[in-house]
């Protein structure tokens, strides 16, 4: 089967590196898979050079891009694409044009799937969203939260939307290298990390302020964000923070690191702190690391954490609450295992890649689970 899997967002991220990893699982599985990238984004760069076929547009205008949108209906009528499959919001229009100039252009018919990796916060049943949404053939929602946003307000049929919870791989090394990191985070008792972009969104503000209230109690314990620097004032922001709280010596910042789980072992506890995250696929990365996990009751985080069993769930936006959940497993190592362990069986058995990409493959090629 001819598939094309389209993710033109210019970031790297979660939903890119799972865009990324299922077209590599795909081509694997035997099918002609194509990747369609933006030409001067993350994943294109990552991609040059690399066997099977990718294509690379220009960014266009958002809502009416026209001029791509033929240029992606031509390489679909080349190809003989059978299925696009796209991840990023932004890209409907593109996708959606170009499922439409191929039929009226060229009479190919292909068939749009959509996967939702974003919650939707508002109605979207007006003409021109409408418009859109006509051409998508089945949505996959990653969590339940997000299935039930989008059977409120999208205009889609309920035998359109799906649930389909992601998958990560195993890719945790026997002996974690830790001794590429700084030489602060090496020397605490105690690490926290938080993997994400670095944004006002993601929280990491959140982790400082618990990092302040924990400064009186002298405990050795450090904070270390991974991630791309997204917004360059938020992150000016947040070093100021650390700096007036004295902190500078107890936080590092490091990169985006293309395989997390293989440092994750060298931490002790991974936080999440998104105000409503729609999955927090970090989450189970860390729980199949064997890393204990806090993560905010909002979104479909509560899908993946079960409180008290395989990690701990907070108020969004509570440093307080944080930093008392943070001492908890600081004073007590034998609860931080067994949330540690529990996380890990849960994770394998639910949120595996496998199980996850060979009902991806079922959905896309025979419209079935």
């Amino acid at each position: 089967m001819n598939i094309l899997v389209l993710c033109t967002s210019p970031g790297l991220g979660g939903l890119e590196l799972y865009a990324e990893r299922e077209w590599q699982y795909l081509q694997q599985a035997g099918h002609e898979c194509h990747f369609v990238v933006a030409g001067n984004g993350r994943l294109a760069q990552r991609n040059r050079g690399r066997s099977g076929p990718v294509f690379y547009l220009t960014r266009q205008a958002k809502f009416f891009p026209f001029i791509n949108a033929l240029k992606l209906a031509r390489y679909i009528n080349c190809h003989r694409i059978d299925v696009i499959h796209m991840h990023w919001g932004k890209e409907l229009n593109l996708a959606s044009l170009a499922k439409r100039f191929s039929l009226k252009l060229f009479r190919y018919r292909v068939k749009l799937i959509y996967t939702r990796h974003m919650g939707i916060t508002r109605q979207k049943k007006d003409f021109v969203h409408a418009f859109f949404y006509r051409q998508v053939d089945m949505m996959l929602t990653i969590s339940k939260q997000v299935e039930k946003e989008a059977h409120i307000c999208l205009p889609l049929a309920s035998d359109q939307i799906k649930l389909l919870y992601l998958g990560v791989a195993d890719k945790t090394v026997d002996e974690p290298d830790c001794n590429g990191l700084p030489e602060r985070i090496k020397q605490s008792q105690f690490r926290v990390v938080l993997f994400g972009r670095i944004e006002y969104g993601k929280g990491q503000h959140v982790l400082v302020e618990a990092m302040a209230l924990l400064s009186n109690r002298k405990l050795n314990i450090s904070a270390t964000f991974v991630g791309q620097v997204i917004d360059n004032d938020y992150f000016e922001k947040l070093k100021q923070s650390v700096k007036k709280q004295d902190l500078e010596a107890r936080v590092s910042y490091l990169d985006f690191i293309d395989n997390p789980m293989s440092v994750m072992p060298c931490f002790d506890v991974l936080v999440l702190l998104t105000y409503c995250e729609t999955f927090g696929l970090v989450l189970v990365e860390a729980m199949r690391a064997g890393v204990a996990v806090i993560g905010t009751d909002a979104g479909g985080v509560p899908e993946i954490i079960e409180h008290k069993k395989t990690g701990i769930l907070i108020p969004p936006g509570d440093a307080r609450a944080l930093a008392r959940e943070l001492i908890s497993l600081y004073d007590d190592a034998d609860l931080k295992n067994r949330l540690a362990r529990a996380g890990k069986t849960r994770a394998d058995r639910e949120f595996n890649a496998d199980l996850h990409f060979n009902k991806l493959e079922n959905l896309l090629t025979i419209g079935g689970v």
